[in-house]
């Protein structure tokens, strides 16, 4: 049987045509499952910075050392007492500036907890929510944390929100009880 020359041209030119198919129809593919691992990777870090943010804020509050002011919360800030580094007590606050979650410890120093240290534009910003308040609290009611954390450059964000009641509150700290013992 005698073989022609143009036929196994013929062939490769076939199985690269599709070959090429079917690395159209997959690239598109491919562009989802990266856009789609990207968008995990900055709702991972946002979930991770967000639940930092928020662990840190209940466990400050929680641990407060003064029962709260007739009235509760309602703004951006937060006033609680904690140990110092010299073993006095000392009063903090936790509060928003600049689309950042920050403390202020009992010398005046100011540390941010979310964000840069410094830098123009931030991967990350930190928001209370729109017609709300960052604390929230109702007379002898829990904390209420409410906040957002998003990403400036596209539509990403995480809503975080939580309650937390003072220890000082729950047992409550400096209330006579029926044995005439205050606590």
């Amino acid at each position: 049987m005698k073989k022609r020359k143009g036929l196994f041209l013929l062939e490769a030119l076939l199985a690269l045509l599709i070959l090429a198919s079917l690395a159209a129809a997959l690239f598109p593919l491919a562009g989802q499952a990266a856009k789609a691992e990207i968008l995990a990777s900055v709702r991972g870090k946002l979930g991770n910075q967000g639940l930092f943010a928020m662990d840190f804020m209940v466990e400050k509050i929680r641990n407060n050392r003064r029962s709260m002011v007739h009235g509760g919360v309602h703004g951006n800030r937060y006033d609680y007492r904690a140990p110092t580094g010299q073993g006095t007590i000392g009063t903090y606050r936790l509060f928003e500036d600049q689309e950042k979650l920050k403390v202020q410890l009992y010398n005046d120093v100011i540390q941010p907890i979310t964000g840069d240290r410094g830098g123009s534009v931030e991967e990350y910003v930190f928001r209370h929510p729109e017609g709300g308040h960052l604390f929230e609290q109702a007379d002898n009611g829990p904390v209420t944390i409410s906040f957002t954390l998003a990403r400036p450059i596209g539509r990403e964000s995480l809503d975080f929100e939580t309650a937390v009641i003072p220890y000082a509150d729950f047992y409550g700290k400096g209330k006579t009880y029926e044995t005439g013992k205050s606590f």
